[in-house]
């Protein structure tokens, strides 16, 4: 069962009179924000789920702690509805986890070589959290931190909701304030819209935004979404980066900011079927080889458009480099059919 229209308030660090299931929380989301130079902004924060409904047939619900997509509910061809993201039931599970289950990704998503880059004569070393490499954005990283709701239309013929984020200069090593938005939108008849955007405050700074949702388009503990004849041959599951091809209808590179297709995937037990476009110039494969025992290893795989990996220490890959002033954006349109 998923987590309601409950809502978690952090005074000071101190347990509030909130309910009991969502007091639970208090103790880790505290000791999240209380360091650093947030240490002044964690007196007060909140905690909720966020629900966008179109018709009968359509939800999702988002949770400000990582600007995090929990759930997609949608039919299958014969009507019946399930939820196509996997996740965890309550927001204490995303604040411990660590799989990144539908969180937004940043301030650099994928793995920077090294943990250290050299920008404009100054090299920076970053949080390593994987080896030796910084990966999505170092140890606490954009989808391990409290977003605030800016806008939230739950109902209507577009419904949508709008977080942000204020990453202050050396959050996790980085370089330089940066202002993050992501909004979640539904569209007739069952789209999904994903748009993330940043602007660079003071100082040139790497952004490459990800969004990191785990789909299984048969619902939860459907089974592999590799396919038995990839199990057959022993395929070990993919975590790969490729680079998205240019405008199938001209065979031409598109500009740097169009939608173009990346992926189509389509359950055949129940019709599901997912088109993913975006505006990325890659998009990393993950078919959750590391899932867990609840899903079972290969239960969903991730689609995550974002700039190649390493970009910040590769000039010949798109630069990701955001100077002050600048916005970069990223926008991914998910359309679903059955």
């Amino acid at each position: 069962m998923r987590l309601g229209e409950k809502h978690l308030r952090v005074r000071d660090g101190n347990r509030s009179s909130e309910p009991a299931p969502v007091l639970a929380l208090c103790p880790a989301v505290a000791a999240c924000l209380c360091g650093g130079r947030n240490a002044a902004a964690a007196g007060r924060k909140t905690v909720g789920v966020h629900e966008l409904r179109r018709g009968d047939d359509f939800s999702i619900k988002v949770t400000n702690w990582g600007a995090t997509l929990m759930s997609v509910i949608l039919p299958d061809s014969k009507g019946n509805l399930a939820d196509v993201v996997l996740g965890y039931d309550t927001v204490a599970e995303y604040v411990n986890g660590t799989a990144y289950f539908g969180g937004l990704i940043g301030r650099v998503a994928n793995r920077i070589a090294g943990a250290r880059f050299t920008l404009d004569g100054k090299t920076y070393r970053l949080y390593r959290n994987d080896g030796n490499n910084s990966l999505h954005g170092g140890h606490r990283g954009f989808s391990k931190v409290v977003w605030t709701v800016k806008e939230h239309v739950g109902g209507g013929d577009s419904p949508y909701i709008t977080l942000y984020y204020h990453s202050f200069d050396g959050e996790q090593g980085f370089p330089g304030d940066l202002d993050v938005f992501v909004t979640y939108q539904l569209s007739p008849p069952h789209v999904l819209s994903v748009r993330m955007n940043a602007t660079a405050r003071g100082r040139a700074t790497p952004v490459n935004l990800a969004h990191h949702a785990y789909w299984s388009l048969g619902g939860h503990g459907s089974g592999p979404v590799l396919g038995e004849a990839l199990l057959r041959r022993g395929v070990a599951g993919y975590d790969t980066n490729y680079a998205v091809d240019g405008d199938a209808a001209t065979g031409t590179a598109p500009a740097a900011s169009a939608l173009r297709p990346v992926a189509r995937v389509r359950d055949g037990a129940t019709g599901r079927a997912m088109e993913l476009w975006a505006d990325q110039p890659g998009v990393q494969l993950y078919t959750g080889n590391g899932v867990g025992s609840v899903y079972g290893r290969y239960g969903a795989l991730c689609l995550e458009t974002q700039g190649f990996p390493d970009a910040v220490n590769h000039p010949g890959f798109p630069s990701q480099i955001v100077r002050p002033g600048q916005v970069c954006r990223h926008d991914m349109v998910f359309k679903f059919s059955s």
